[in-house]
């Protein structure tokens, strides 16, 4: 794709990064930051963590080195968790299998024991995130993309709940251990929002129910 922009003489390009460069986010980090010197274990198979994250370290390196030696302008964004119209219900999401649940009466499932931390980012949110680094982004940065709000699994599972009436019942596959911390991943983005101007204008739990309304429209078939 590089190499075609390239030829077709492209001057900007966006790439869509993840957070899985940075590898599992330590329990005691609230944020990851940008400039975080972790990495994911390149011969993890069992996780998003792993080959995953390290294929999309390796595509940020590709955009460097068409900027340096072409002198096209690559701009990054490592995007985290997002919910809106359009997110699957039968994958790999927790908040759309929540919300496919909720929609089928319940029970909301939820698989682990609802401790990790996640964020979620409105698409609409995202998109104008996305532009703006497109557009405005400085060549060869990266930029997180996602919310600072950090929400366990199982309090988003509670806001998908409520947002369907009647409410249904949310079951959790198992209890905490009380000896391990919540696992996060969750970024900072103050790099975005100081540099970019950006910010988050709707919060989880209107996003919730604004993508629960889609779904139900006529336009989508719960899915």
């Amino acid at each position: 794709v590089l190499e075609f922009a390239r030829r077709a003489g492209v001057q900007r390009f966006l790439f869509t990064s993840s957070g899985a460069v940075y590898g599992p986010q330590p329990p005691e980090l609230d944020r990851i930051p940008e400039h975080s010197p972790m990495g994911p274990d390149p011969i993890d198979t069992q996780s998003t963590y792993g080959t995953a994250g390290e294929a999309k370290r390796a595509a940020e390196s590709l955009c460097a080195l068409y900027a340096r030696q072409f002198g096209m302008e690559t701009v990054i964004a490592r995007c985290f968790t997002f919910v809106g119209p359009g997110l699957p219900l039968n994958g790999k999401f927790a908040i759309g299998n929540f919300i496919r649940d909720a929609l089928a009466g319940g029970p909301i499932h939820v698989q682990g024991d609802g401790t990790p931390y996640r964020s979620y980012l409105y698409a609409t949110d995202l998109v104008v995130w996305l532009w703006t680094i497109l557009l405005r982004g400085t060549s060869g940065q990266a930029y997180n993309v996602g919310s600072e709000i950090a929400v366990s699994i199982a309090t988003a599972a509670q806001a998908v709940s409520e947002s369907v009436a009647p409410s249904p019942s949310i079951r959790v596959a198992r209890m905490p251990d009380p000896t391990q911390r919540p696992s996060r991943y969750v970024p900072s983005t103050l790099k975005a929002r100081t540099d970019l101007g950006l910010e988050e204008t709707v919060d989880v739990r209107e996003a919730i129910r604004r993508t629960v309304s889609w779904q139900r429209s006529d336009r989508r078939p719960c899915t």
